[in-house]
């Protein structure tokens, strides 16, 4: 009987999520203003709130949002890289655009990663789209660092000549969206 206990123990943790080394770090923006974020292995944040994540195999994984009524369905490539989809009320569904989340910025360089806000990066992506005028799912977070003072974000604009800066205090409410480059490069 005791042999029998331990597969059942370690097969429901599996399938409800615990172990979820598969995942890769990344960010992805999907129809109907939803913004993905996943840290290295898990958790998955959907509008900057934890996902409850099921693994199915190590190479598919869907985070689920009860309160938006969303499923995000995460499937690994061979070749390293992500597709992302998701499922929504009334039969809405899509394929969600990934942002590619490995950063050549030497700061993060000997890390590999970068630092996760997702309050901080979703309501900077909001208030630069605003900026802007731009829709949110065109821009990319570059960098999301925490400090004393808050947390600063940078965000990448097509187009743009360089990227826009944005500070939040530490719950993610935005004081200060500026351009990093010229006036007239935008």
């Amino acid at each position: 009987m005791k042999r029998l206990l331990i597969p059942v123990v370690a097969s429901s943790m599996l399938l409800s999520g615990q172990a979820s080394a598969g995942l890769s770090t990344l960010n992805a923006t999907c129809p109907g203003d939803l913004s993905i974020h996943v840290d290295e292995g898990g958790p998955v944040y959907i509008n900057g709130k934890e996902a409850v994540l099921k693994r199915s195999n190590e190479n598919y994984y869907e985070a689920h949002d009860a309160e938006l009524g969303v499923t995000i369905s995460i499937s690994n490539n061979p070749d390293g890289s992500s597709d992302v989809s998701y499922t929504g009320r009334n039969r809405a569904n899509g394929v969600c655009q990934v942002v590619e989340a490995d950063i050549s910025d030497d700061s993060n360089a000997s890390t590999g990663d970068r630092e996760s806000h997702p309050a901080a990066e979703n309501a900077c992506l909001d208030a630069v789209a605003e900026k802007v005028n731009i829709s949110r799912d065109r821009l990319s977070v570059i960098e999301a660092l925490g400090g004393e003072a808050g947390i600063s974000v940078t965000i990448q604009v097509p187009d743009a000549d360089a990227p826009w800066a944005c500070i939040t205090d530490k719950n993610g409410h935005p004081s200060s969206v500026i351009y990093t480059g010229s006036e007239g490069a935008l």
